[in-house]
């Protein structure tokens, strides 16, 4: 696996159903979109947050797989403001 982080792989995931939509076709969210074109957005978008969701699954199980630290080398939990 790369050295990149979990949230650059995901972002690359997100960011790589941009690219396959010609700009010219508009966005699926405004109402002047032809139908058919939002629904093909839009499935596009579904299918990469499938690929962000498996990619996070996988970093879950390896995470999973890692022997726990030893009890002093805990890093603190944040506290919510």
């Amino acid at each position: 696996m790369s050295a990149d982080t979990l949230t650059e792989r995901v972002d690359a995931l997100m960011q790589a159903h941009t690219h396959t939509m010609p700009a010219e076709w508009g966005s699926p969210h405004l109402s002047a979109t032809p139908i058919s074109l939002r629904v093909r957005a839009l499935a596009a978008t579904v299918a990469a947050l499938e690929d962000a969701l498996r990619e996070i699954a996988l970093e879950v199980d390896s995470l999973n797989r890692t022997p726990p630290r030893p009890a002093g080398r805990r890093t603190p939990h944040r506290t919510r403001a």
